[in-house]
């Protein structure tokens, strides 16, 4: 059922979604956007990418408000970069963690709060990276340091996920490992990782650990607070399981057409393909919305 509410919040995932498999922006989901803005609907962006991997995005739609970044676990200023919340991880979780990937022989990804840490990543171990990691690293502006085992590294209060890249079936008892023993304080999953499966070829899964009740929805929710709305009068819209909570709880939750079927499950509306300019239904569906209550 669709909301009896006027929308003023969108929030929209970028990759699988505003994206298509290019990682660009279609002329006409631009003008989507341009559209929703000129009726007074506030869009802001909402990736489990950092800033720095988000910022050409950000520049290209010429976004000039707040982006969550980082699965939720920061919310920026686009306009200077600054962040306005922070939400980190223990240090001693962060070093509990990092000993059980590499107990699985896997390289720990520390997410960082560049702004404070000065890099984007620290990677933990001596392994190489995957092809996945490289391509990343290759196709976007990310700074990161290596080293050996976390206990070289000063497990500070700057790393907002551990993460980690391998094969799908590889990764399920390694978060099975981290639930066991963080589960009270952690919240771990993985997901197939869209934009490198395209680019290498296989079905690689990214594997995110962040703190419990850390998700797109719950910064969603610190944004309404401080916008003064409702989280009934918003929209949420994604393809992947980062936006599973954002889906289910927004007034009006969607799915693009590609999305896990986990994710279209919850929502209450479907709009087309991000690879055929499916976002731009979005501003049809909502314009439609706020016209009938206008």
């Amino acid at each position: 059922m669709l909301p009896r509410v006027r929308i003023k919040l969108l929030v929209t995932d970028l990759d699988g979604t505003l994206l298509d498999r290019r990682g660009a922006v279609s002329p006409r989901n631009l003008e989507a956007i341009r559209r929703l803005q000129d009726s007074g609907v506030e869009v802001v962006p909402a990736t489990g990418r950092s800033l720095p991997e988000c910022d050409h995005v950000l520049d290209h739609i010429n976004h000039e408000g707040h982006a969550i970044t980082a699965g939720g676990s920061l919310i920026h200023d686009a306009r200077d970069g600054s962040v306005v919340i922070r939400r980190c991880l223990p240090p001693e979780v962060v070093r509990g963690v990092a000993r059980i990937l590499a107990e699985h022989g896997h390289l720990a990804h520390l997410l960082q709060d560049h702004t404070e840490a000065g890099v984007d990543y620290v990677m933990v171990g001596d392994q190489p990276f995957d092809r996945a990691t490289s391509w990343w690293f290759d196709h976007l502006p990310v700074q990161y340091r290596r080293v050996p085992t976390i206990d070289d590294h000063h497990a500070d209060e700057h790393t907002v996920r551990v993460g980690t890249i391998a094969l799908g079936h590889v990764l399920g008892p390694v978060a099975e490992a981290v639930e066991r023993a963080y589960g009270e304080v952690v919240a771990a999953q993985h997901w197939s990782a869209l934009t490198a499966e395209q680019a290498i070829g296989s079905e690689t899964h990214l594997l995110e650990v962040f703190g419990r009740g850390v998700n797109k929805w719950t910064a969603i929710e610190s944004l309404c607070a401080s916008y003064g709305i409702d989280p009934a009068e918003t929209a949420a819209i994604g393809d992947g399981l980062n936006d599973l909570e954002m889906v289910r709880h927004a007034g009006l939750g969607i799915a693009m057409e590609n999305a896990d079927p986990r994710i279209a499950a919850v929502a209450k509306a479907r709009v087309g393909h991000h690879d055929r300019d499916g976002w731009a239904d979005v501003a049809e569906l909502i314009g439609r919305i706020n016209r009938g209550l206008a």
